[in-house]
């Protein structure tokens, strides 16, 4: 689980990523590569940008290039279809959508994600969820001319996404502006580089801009979660990683991931992992 500006990196060179996942959690982050992901079993809530959906089996979600995302899971037992490829496999080397901006990442069961009432968004869904299942078998098969037949569905899975988006203009905005998106890519990118620092919310307000009331409600309505949350989780992850050296002792772990004694690393390692360092050792 990673947090912040993610770059990606691809076997063999080509930039497409396609797989079932389980029961994911992902704190949110955001990347050039575009992404996508349909509910095959179960529910997982979903954020992006200021937008959140609990997502159930059927439905689809899709980030483009610099969408702030997260996944929560919340108990339910849930299989997702996931699909990441670099928008230059669909001639859009500078990111994607290229002209528009979409109001919704979601389409959903009894949604009404479209502007245009032309657009029969359930028709769309059905054929979304027909491509993710036809992109997972042509990556598990692996038959002749893949690549090729995998490119042109990535094509059609953005151009039924692009219907549910304005025919003319701008599309209509989420609740957070592209500027306050802006000021979050960057400020999660400070966050995951100082946060074995002692921040405060005020040190964060200051980063964003923002006076502390309005980045408070902000963050969380972007990220999902509270900002200490957020700050401890890239300590635990930091932690987590210190952990797999046996010769470290987590009185040092501690205090280099920035807990001030490792009676507070204890307390917040069991709040978000359910157990202690010493027993997940």
């Amino acid at each position: 689980m990673r947090a912040f500006h993610e770059t990606r990196s691809y076997n063999k060179g080509w930039p497409v990523q396609i797989g079932t996942v389980h029961n994911m959690s992902f704190l949110a982050h955001w990347h050039h590569d575009l992404e996508f992901i349909y509910v095959r079993q179960g529910s997982l809530r979903v954020g992006i940008n200021s937008e959140v959906q609990m997502l159930q089996a059927g439905e689809f979600a899709f980030c483009g290039s610099g969408d702030i995302h997260y996944y929560e899971h919340t108990g339910s037992d849930s299989e997702l279809i996931m699909v990441i490829f670099n928008p230059r496999l669909i001639g859009a080397p500078a990111g994607w959508p290229i002209e528009q901006r979409q109001h919704s990442g979601f389409i959903l069961r009894t949604d009404a994600t479209s502007i245009s009432s032309s657009v029969d968004n359930e028709q769309i869904r059905q054929q979304l969820a027909a491509i993710m299942e036809q992109l997972l078998l042509e990556h598990e098969q692996q038959q002749a001319h893949a690549e090729t037949v995998i490119t042109g569905l990535l094509h059609m899975l953005c151009g039924l996404c692009l219907r549910c988006m304005p025919a003319h203009g701008p599309a209509i905005r989420r609740r957070a502006s592209a500027a306050h998106l802006a000021v979050m890519q960057g400020l999660l990118d400070w966050l995951e580089q100082n946060c074995t620092q002692p921040l405060t919310l005020q040190d964060g307000a200051d980063e964003a801009g923002m006076s502390v009331f309005h980045f408070s409600r902000f963050f969380k309505n972007v990220t999902g979660i509270g900002y200490n949350t957020y700050i401890n989780e890239l300590r635990i992850q930091r932690a987590e990683q210190q952990m797999a050296i046996r010769e470290r002792k987590l009185i040092d772990i501690a205090l280099d991931c920035g807990f001030g004694n490792v009676r507070t690393f204890n307390r917040v390692f069991r709040q978000l992992r359910g157990c202690s360092p010493s027993e997940r050792r």
